[in-house]
């Protein structure tokens, strides 16, 4: 259990920077069209940075997910905001403010209380036609995020993307939870399998349409809210269940990391408010 705690904190860490770096990106692209702004994207070193800060969360996010219920991993994927925080006070000088500190310290109690109500537990065991289901179900978050970037962009639409991104990201939790064994080559005959990839892709795509249209504290705290609750519902839809007695203390860990997490969420936009020609 320590090894999946510690690769939670490790994708935390990666994520929170990446946020940074994909924000940026993204505002700079100048581009409105998905083309365009995927070309831009697929040559800029922040963007490219910033991809390869969440492979490495994810892979350490999958260590956790395959040891840890959905609840906790989701708890600790919320608190990469406070990441985010912690880095742009201490390399681009932004100010904490006393609520801010607050809130960085509910993030840290209640991933506390969230460790403390796990147990550990295996991959989710579960018929063929639960992953069957989650394939199709990444089949049509992918549908619908090529299809988000023929609307028009409004603030509106802004959000909805970005709850389709953060649907995309808790969808790839519960398809890393119902895995079966990763070697070759049952993993390639495993439906969940693709649906990680399915998600993986969807929710780029989504998360980057929605920065581009909306703000970045709105996309983020959307994003992040979304994949938090959806990824730990659905955590408990296939057996995710706290330690005995402490169902409490887990929901109040959560509600506590997570609400502390977004109030955070303005530290995503330090770099993205940079002017368009800065280097």
């Amino acid at each position: 259990m320590l090894v999946a705690v510690l690769a939670i904190s490790g994708a935390a860490l990666c994520y929170g920077a990446s946020a940074v770096f994909q924000a940026s990106a993204v505002a700079r692209s100048g581009r409105t069209d998905l083309t365009g702004l995927l070309g831009r994207l697929a040559i800029d070193p922040r963007y490219l940075c910033g991809l390869a800060l969440v492979a490495a969360g994810f892979l350490l996010s999958v260590v956790a997910i395959r040891a840890l219920p959905l609840f906790v991993v989701q708890a600790g994927r919320a608190s990469s905001l406070g990441v985010t925080a912690v880095l742009a006070a201490v390399f681009l000088g932004s100010r904490l403010q006393r609520r801010e500190q607050q809130a960085l310290a509910g993030v840290g109690l209640g991933l506390v209380a969230v460790a403390l109500a796990a147990r550990p537990q295996g991959p989710a065991e579960v018929p063929g036609a639960v992953r069957w289901a989650v394939l199709a179900a990444a089949v049509v978050v992918a549908v619908l995020a090529v299809a988000s970037a023929r609307t028009r962009p409004a603030p509106l639409n802004a959000a909805l993307v970005a709850v389709l991104a953060g649907s995309s990201f808790g969808l790839l939790a519960l398809a890393a939870r119902v895995l079966g064994p990763i070697s070759l080559p049952g993993v390639l005959t495993d439906p969940s399998a693709y649906a990680v990839g399915l998600t993986s892709a969807a929710g780029l795509l989504a998360g980057a349409l929605a920065l581009q249209r909306g703000t970045v504290v709105m996309v983020t705290t959307t994003m992040v809210a979304t994949e938090a609750t959806l990824g730990s519902l659905l955590g408990l839809a296939v057996g995710d269940r706290p330690a005995e007695g402490l169902g409490w203390l887990a929901a109040l860990g959560f509600a506590v990391t997570v609400g502390s997490a977004l109030f955070l969420a303005r530290f995503g936009a330090v770099a993205a408010e940079a002017p368009a020609d800065a280097p």
